[in-house]
Protein backbone atom coordinates (compact mmCIF):
# COMPACT_ATOMS: atom_id res chain seq x y z
CA UNK A 1 0.00 0.00 0.00
CA UNK A 2 2.77 2.43 0.90
CA UNK A 3 4.68 1.62 -2.30
CA UNK A 4 1.60 2.40 -4.39
CA UNK A 5 1.11 5.71 -2.59
CA UNK A 6 4.80 6.52 -3.11
CA UNK A 7 4.54 5.77 -6.83
CA UNK A 8 1.43 7.93 -7.13
CA UNK A 9 3.18 10.86 -5.51
CA UNK A 10 6.65 10.52 -7.04
CA UNK A 11 5.95 9.13 -10.53
CA UNK A 12 2.56 10.64 -11.33
CA UNK A 13 2.81 13.79 -9.20
CA UNK A 14 -0.40 13.22 -7.28
CA UNK A 15 -0.98 15.97 -4.74
CA UNK A 16 1.20 18.48 -6.60
CA UNK A 17 -1.56 19.90 -8.75
CA UNK A 18 -2.25 23.59 -8.17
CA UNK A 19 -5.78 24.32 -9.25
CA UNK A 20 -8.04 27.06 -7.97
CA UNK A 21 -11.21 25.04 -7.52
CA UNK A 22 -11.46 22.22 -4.98
CA UNK A 23 -13.48 20.11 -7.44
CA UNK A 24 -10.75 20.50 -10.05
CA UNK A 25 -8.18 19.32 -7.48
CA UNK A 26 -10.30 16.29 -6.67
CA UNK A 27 -10.74 15.56 -10.37
CA UNK A 28 -6.98 15.85 -11.02
CA UNK A 29 -6.26 13.49 -8.13
CA UNK A 30 -8.77 10.95 -9.46
CA UNK A 31 -7.21 11.25 -12.91
CA UNK A 32 -3.85 10.32 -11.35
CA UNK A 33 -5.42 7.31 -9.65
CA UNK A 34 -7.03 6.11 -12.88
CA UNK A 35 -3.81 6.62 -14.86
CA UNK A 36 -1.92 4.54 -12.31
CA UNK A 37 -4.54 1.80 -12.43
CA UNK A 38 -4.72 1.65 -16.22
CA UNK A 39 -0.94 1.44 -16.51
CA UNK A 40 -0.81 -1.44 -14.06
CA UNK A 41 -3.54 -3.23 -16.00
CA UNK A 42 -1.64 -2.71 -19.28
CA UNK A 43 1.55 -4.18 -17.81
CA UNK A 44 -0.12 -7.04 -15.92
CA UNK A 45 0.51 -9.90 -18.40
CA UNK A 46 3.57 -8.46 -20.13
CA UNK A 47 6.89 -10.29 -19.64
CA UNK A 48 9.50 -8.63 -17.46
CA UNK A 49 11.95 -8.43 -20.35
CA UNK A 50 9.58 -6.14 -22.28
CA UNK A 51 8.96 -3.90 -19.28
CA UNK A 52 12.55 -3.24 -18.27
CA UNK A 53 15.36 -1.71 -20.26
CA UNK A 54 18.45 -1.62 -18.11
CA UNK A 55 20.94 -1.15 -20.94
CA UNK A 56 21.66 2.40 -19.77
CA UNK A 57 22.52 1.19 -16.26
CA UNK A 58 24.73 -1.93 -16.39
CA UNK A 59 25.25 -1.85 -12.61
CA UNK A 60 21.57 -2.54 -12.03
CA UNK A 61 20.40 -6.10 -11.42
CA UNK A 62 18.68 -7.28 -14.63
CA UNK A 63 16.59 -9.81 -12.69
CA UNK A 64 15.01 -7.20 -10.43
CA UNK A 65 11.26 -6.91 -10.84
CA UNK A 66 10.11 -3.92 -12.89
CA UNK A 67 9.16 -0.86 -10.92
CA UNK A 68 6.21 1.34 -11.71
CA UNK A 69 8.57 3.77 -13.48
CA UNK A 70 9.84 0.88 -15.63
CA UNK A 71 6.27 0.03 -16.56
CA UNK A 72 5.50 3.65 -17.41
CA UNK A 73 8.59 3.96 -19.59
CA UNK A 74 7.71 0.67 -21.32
CA UNK A 75 4.28 2.04 -22.18
CA UNK A 76 5.86 5.24 -23.52
CA UNK A 77 8.25 3.20 -25.68
CA UNK A 78 5.36 1.05 -26.90
CA UNK A 79 3.22 4.03 -27.88
CA UNK A 80 6.08 5.89 -29.57
CA UNK A 81 7.18 2.77 -31.43
CA UNK A 82 3.66 2.16 -32.69
CA UNK A 83 3.27 5.77 -33.81
CA UNK A 84 6.60 5.78 -35.64
CA UNK A 85 5.88 2.48 -37.36
CA UNK A 86 2.41 3.67 -38.35
CA UNK A 87 3.78 6.91 -39.78
CA UNK A 88 6.73 5.33 -41.57
CA UNK A 89 5.10 2.16 -42.78
CA UNK A 90 6.84 -1.14 -43.41
CA UNK A 91 9.18 0.16 -46.11
CA UNK A 92 11.00 2.54 -43.74
CA UNK A 93 11.38 0.13 -40.82
CA UNK A 94 14.66 -1.38 -42.05
CA UNK A 95 16.29 1.88 -43.13
CA UNK A 96 18.64 4.15 -41.24
CA UNK A 97 15.83 6.60 -40.59
CA UNK A 98 13.75 3.83 -39.03
CA UNK A 99 16.64 2.83 -36.76
CA UNK A 100 17.19 6.47 -35.80
CA UNK A 101 13.53 6.93 -34.91
CA UNK A 102 13.56 3.80 -32.76
CA UNK A 103 16.59 5.13 -30.87
CA UNK A 104 14.78 8.45 -30.42
CA UNK A 105 11.78 6.60 -29.01
CA UNK A 106 14.03 4.91 -26.46
CA UNK A 107 15.60 8.24 -25.51
CA UNK A 108 12.24 9.94 -25.21
CA UNK A 109 10.81 7.28 -22.91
Amino acid sequence: MEQNFHDLKEVWGAGQQQLRNIRANIGAYHLNLWSYTLLEMWAWNRPHEKLTDRSASPWDDPNRRPSHSDRRKALQRYILGNEFSRLLGARWASTKIGALLLRLAVLAA
